[in-house]
């Protein structure tokens, strides 16, 4: 980089970077690419295959050939060997010579999910002595990956391209908030499930290329586009499962959910009349908390002869929620000498759902894994309900799928579940606040050119905004007055004070973010050589002392210098 005017629309501002590298993007890079750590155990070795043209960052980009090669974790680094040598370094990363096509693979064997191909580059690092994959692609083809594995690849086209632009908005706001570390997402469904790619996704694929670009936003901002399998005929809020409120999600009924056969539903039933027929077909546990309650109720043992009503209660949340916690039960009993009515309240997690544990045997699940209850009326008697797999926030994969097969196209889908929203793209944002400096370097991934012992308010002088206001905050997060260190950032907020985004700022040598170069950062950067102890996000870019997108010894020897007046550490980058 170079010291001079810049500016990047800060709605644009997600970072990348890479392990050995300082910053991978640019402001015009926005969103191109992703962090994806593989899920591959707890393992000291893995074979993997490339197929096509790759190279190996740390061997001054050699070939490394289309045979099947192993790496290890030695010591807490990296080896790998080919072409009748080894190479062995903190991290390794093979490179892909065509990134962006799909000519260049990497088949990796044994994961977690199997044997799966991985387009883009893979590095490999070493992390409490296993190793660690972490697969950085264009964020297309990440989708390629994402798509068919969250939504079956034979679902409608429609329902496909509204799973790509949730898979893509949520995507981008994971990398946004997670940016100071070493990989954007995992690969698993705790943000979203990706198995690699496959040819053979061809409608997946499609709905991921004819949605290019875009995503969600409400008020131009990306919006963090949850979605579930299944939501039981109802959707839910963030605040309700995550206690976050977003305006943009509601409780809103969503009948489609129901009429699609696949969404899983669990029962409990209660008869009308107790008699033996009905109580042999009926759940032993449920018809031993019935009369356990009803005995308690008339302070003595009675008979259960009939149900009057089943009614849900005590929903879990405020507001139209269906998750109901209790079911009243009315009931006529009998004494032995007199018959009457009186109600119990049961905890609807205590009872049994999809079960048969009776006279007639035991088949099926004790407890329910779903979430939303509720009470219908069916013949000869009730059934207590419990739907919705997963959080029921956003959009129910299973209603999409019915959606598009009746005809509803994927902005209209996406318009029900995610209220008051737009669809964008990249280029939507000539109205978003934009940072300028004319000392320092603001690009994408940081801000760069400070100098070491740099107080906030002489940094904020040389800094402008259109259409917004900036504060410096610490590491913490605390808006600071004080010295600027490594890992303090700048905060880019809309004129009403809301919060847009940040921007972090790297003052190359300062690895432990002190303001200042000294013998600690030399030993920072030993201990991440050693991976004793590892540098990420913009500690880890302050490494690169020499600017040659590497952490290793040459940093090193640049620090010496610079501390003994041998050298002066250049700022620009």
């Amino acid at each position: 980089m170079k010291r001079g005017y810049r500016f990047v629309a800060c709605a644009l501002i997600l970072a990348l970077m890479l392990p050995n590298a300082t910053f991978a993007q640019s402001a015009e890079g926005f969103g191109q690419n992703v962090r994806i750590k593989l899920s591959i155990g707890d393992r000291t070795s893995f074979k993997f295959t490339p197929v096509g043209e790759f190279t190996l960052l740390e061997d001054s980009g050699v070939k490394v050939g289309t045979e099947e090669l192993t790496v290890k974790a030695v010591g807490g680094r990296v080896s790998i060997e080919f072409a009748n040598k080894t190479v062995t370094a903190p991290s390794l990363t093979l490179k892909s010579a065509h990134y962006g096509e799909r000519t260049d693979y990497i088949r990796l064997r044994n994961s977690e999910h199997g044997t799966c191909t991985y387009l883009g580059d893979i590095t490999f690092d070493v992390v409490e002595g296993s190793l660690r994959a972490i697969n950085t692609l264009p964020m297309e083809q990440y989708l390629y990956g994402v798509v068919p594995n969250e939504m079956s690849n034979s679902f409608p086209i429609d329902a496909l391209k509204a799973q790509a632009v949730c898979a893509r908005s949520f995507a981008l706001s994971r990398c946004y908030r997670y940016q100071s570390r070493s990989y954007d997402l995992v690969d698993t469904s705790k943000d979203q499930t990706y198995h690699g790619y496959a040819s053979k996704n061809r409608r997946a694929i499609a709905a991921v290329d004819a949605t290019a670009g875009e995503l969600l936003t409400y008020e131009n901002k990306i919006v963090e586009a949850y979605y579930s399998s299944s939501n039981g005929g109802q959707t839910d809020t963030p605040k309700n499962v995550w206690d976050s409120d977003e305006p943009f999600y509601a409780i809103v009924d969503d009948p489609y959910d129901l009429m699609n056969a696949s969404s899983i539903e669990e029962l409990s039933f209660i008869p009308d009349e107790f008699t033996d027929e009905t109580r042999a077909i009926m759940d032993a546990e449920v018809l031993s908390a019935i009369q356990r309650a009803a005995n308690e109720a008339a302070g003595g043992n009675v008979a259960l002869l009939s149900t009057i009503a089943v009614t849900p209660a005590k929903p879990e949340h405020e507001g139209d929620s269906r998750c109901y916690t209790r079911v009243d039960i009315a009931l006529a009993v009998s004494n032995g000498q007199e018959e009457g009515q009186l109600t119990i309240s049961l905890a609807i997690g205590e009872l049994s759902f999809g079960s048969f544990n009776n006279t007639l045997g035991k088949i099926g699940a004790r407890k329910t894994r779903l979430r939303m209850s509720g009470a219908e009326r069916t013949n000869g008697g009730w059934n207590i309900t419990m739907r919705r797999w997963g959080h029921g926030v956003g959009m129910s994969q299973r209603s999409a799928q019915v959606r598009a097969r009746l005809g509803q196209s994927y902005d209209e889908i996406l318009a029900f579940y995610y209220i008051d929203t737009k669809l964008g793209t990249f280029t939507d944002y000539a109205s978003a606040p934009r940072i300028e400096s004319d000392k320092y370097a603001v690009s994408a991934a940081a801000i760069t050119g400070v100098a070491p012992g740099t107080i906030a308010e002489d940094m904020l002088k040389n800094l402008t905004c259109a259409g917004g206001t900036l504060s410096i905050m610490s590491a913490k997060g605390a808006e600071t007055a004080g010295t600027i260190g490594t890992g303090c950032f700048v905060r880019i907020s809309y004129e009403d004070g809301a919060k847009y985004c940040d921007i972090p700022i790297v003052i190359f040598g300062d690895t432990d973010g002190s303001g200042k170069i000294d013998t600690d950062d030399i030993v920072a950067i030993q201990k991440h050589m050693l991976h004793v102890k590892l540098l990420g996000g913009a500690y880890l870019a302050a490494a690169d002392a020499d600017h040659n997108g590497k952490t290793e010894l040459g940093d090193i020897i640049t620090l010496l210098r610079h501390i003994n007046g041998d050298g002066k550490l250049k700022q620009e980058g």
